[in-house]
């Protein structure tokens, strides 16, 4: 089984923990076969080869054991999402091998597959969160309404976006720490307004006003220290005609939306570069979730 599983946009400006977006790359190649014995083989950017400590094999380990099933496997990760790059590198892997394994074992329960890479992403980060691992599995723009029993609302949307990567890290578990128990009633209401009018901007297709929505009161105020370049290159994208821009993830990748997606993507790099750091930009588009084939 070969299982194309691609990067996401958590959290989509207001939506934190809830919004996710699947985009069409880049993508994390898993091939899973039978085997005797649990081995996995891995390519591409750096991460553990150890069974019991990638994302990828320790979500197939977690599905096979939830259904009480006895196997072992040969797994080869081809690694092309960066690690800690806000794209939602281990949800990627982690979907992908839960995925590979069900597609093996015949499984097409959708709630089984995303608590077994949930045990992946919790691996990864320290929490189950789900706004990765769901639109790395359904696709399109996904509103998680509950993971203890899956309940997830899907729109289907297409539009292109540009993402900038910059060449520094930040770690989710990290991220996730210097966030308050506790936020102003006010900002609450804020982001829920913002997080109303972007799904109804969203299903009218006026890519324009969900740009104007994309701000965050809940996590990116309080991420700030972890970040602070973001001011300054969201500030680039505006000025170069960005209808909005906000943080992938917990970062460090920014996206913007926008007409001139290059220009966009360039005045972002350059504000990266202007505070030392190298950057890259890519534009991409809504993509439609994980994908299967046999080898």
């Amino acid at each position: 089984m070969k299982v194309l599983a691609p990067a996401t946009i958590a959290n989509f400006g207001p939506g934190f923990d809830v919004f996710g977006l699947c985009l069409a790359k880049p993508v994390d190649v898993i091939v899973f076969k039978e085997s005797d014995e649990v081995t996995l083989e891995v390519e591409g950017f750096d991460v553990p080869s150890d069974p019991e400590k990638n994302v990828a094999s320790i979500s197939a380990l977690a599905l096979l054991k939830m259904l009480n099933v006895e196997v072992g496997f040969n797994m080869k990760l081809k690694k092309r999402i960066r690690p800690k790059s806000g794209l939602g590198s281990s949800g990627a892997s982690a979907i992908g091998g839960a995925l590979a394994v069900a597609n093996v074992l015949g499984v097409r329960d959708k709630n089984l597959i995303i608590k077994a890479a949930l045990e992946g992403e919790k691996a990864a980060s320290g929490s189950a969160h789900g706004d990765n691992v769901v639109p790395a599995l359904f696709g399109g723009f996904t509103i998680l309404k509950s993971l203890h029993y899956l309940e997830v609302f899907k729109l289907d949307v297409d539009f292109e976006l540009v993402v900038v990567l910059p060449e520094v890290e930040v770690s989710t578990r990290k991220a996730r720490s210097v966030l308050p128990r506790d936020i102003p009633l006010g900002d609450a209401v804020k982001n829920l307004a913002l997080a109303s009018a972007l799904i109804s901007a969203l299903k009218e297709g006026d890519l324009e006003t969900v740009g104007r929505l994309l701000d965050d009161y809940l996590v990116i105020p309080y991420r700030k220290p972890l970040i602070p370049w973001f001011d300054k290159v969201r500030k680039a994208a505006l000025e170069s005609g960005a209808y909005g821009v906000s943080l992938s993830g917990s970062g460090p990748a920014m996206f913007a939306l926008g007409e001139d997606l290059r220009n966009i993507g360039k005045s972002m790099v350059e504000a990266f570069e202007s505070e030392g750091i190298r950057a890259e930009y890519f534009i991409t588009k809504v993509g439609g979730g994980a994908k299967c084939s046999g080898v």
